[in-house]
């Protein structure tokens, strides 16, 4: 099989780490590091709450979904709820969408419940509205190798959607195709544009991973849920709908409605199985 060759995107992914968003270089290389963006006095803010939180709602009764332990789902506090509206990282994002709104926040976090690998796949595919969306992690503690910090193969979201969800196949890709896990000290930001490739490796030591994602993108996307920045664009509000009423059928509904099949034929046979025991 003929791979894809990375070409000219390689000379840009030592830029693609700096003080200051270079728009033009995250649009090339599909991930960007700003250093020290979120003041440290909120930073401390932040962890404090969290760990007040983890220990009282999540340390012995966390919901693990396991198809994606790393998410948080449990209702957080206000001050986590609103992270996304810090106005430094709201400085930042302008950048990017003038009229800034807010697709979504949650937390994914590397604790004693996720510990695994998260494969590699994209965003896009998960959310619905337009493809312009740059979903911004905010470490609350370090993230590196080690605790299985955020990865990136640059350059991929240049391929767009790929058709379908789940683990894409990194071996389309050329055998010198770098993949960067950053090292990320609360206070910095990685953006990652929602078509880019990324992963994450297993927590092999270290403190537990901690990170804020939050999704942005211009107002005008349909799935805008709240304006940050600048003015409404959005011609209709697709946010007020119900999810799952998007499709009357589709593969989601028929997996489930097969695995719903799967479990009445294991509930019969196993009965059948008592009867003549």
């Amino acid at each position: 099989m003929k791979s894809i060759d990375i070409g000219d995107v390689r000379e840009l992914i030592a830029k693609a780490d700096d003080k200051e968003l270079s728009i033009d270089i995250y649009r090339e290389v599909g991930f960007f590091i700003v250093r020290r963006v979120i003041p440290q006095s909120l930073i401390k803010e932040w962890q404090a709450e969290w760990k007040s939180f983890y220990e009282e709602k999540l340390a012995n009764s966390r919901t693990i979904d396991p198809f994606n332990p790393v998410h948080v789902h449990e209702a957080l506090p206000p001050v986590l709820a609103d992270i996304n509206k810090c106005e430094e990282l709201l400085d930042v994002m302008e950048l990017l969408y003038p009229d800034l709104a807010l697709f979504m926040q949650r937390f994914v976090i590397k604790d004693c419940s996720s510990r695994t690998p998260v494969f590699v796949h994209n965003d896009f595919c998960y959310d619905y509205g337009w493809p312009e969306k740059t979903t911004v992690f905010i470490p609350l503690s370090v993230s590196n190798r080690d605790n299985g910090g955020i990865s990136f193969y640059p350059g991929t979201h240049h391929f767009g959607y790929l058709g379908d969800a789940g683990e894409v196949n990194t071996e389309i890709l050329g055998p010198d195709w770098p993949l960067i896990c950053p090292s990320l000290q609360p206070g910095d930001i990685a953006l990652c544009h929602t078509c880019t490739w990324h992963c994450s490796p297993p927590h092999a030591g270290g403190p537990d991973r901690v990170l804020v994602q939050a999704t942005m993108q211009p107002s005008s996307d349909p799935s805008s849920t709240e304006l940050l920045r600048g003015e409404w664009k959005a011609k209709y509000r697709l946010n007020t709908l119900p999810r799952e009423k998007f499709f009357k059928r589709s593969r989601s509904t028929r997996l489930r409605e097969l695995q719903a099949q799967v479990n009445r034929f294991e509930e019969t046979a196993c009965t059948d199985k008592k009867i003549h025991v």
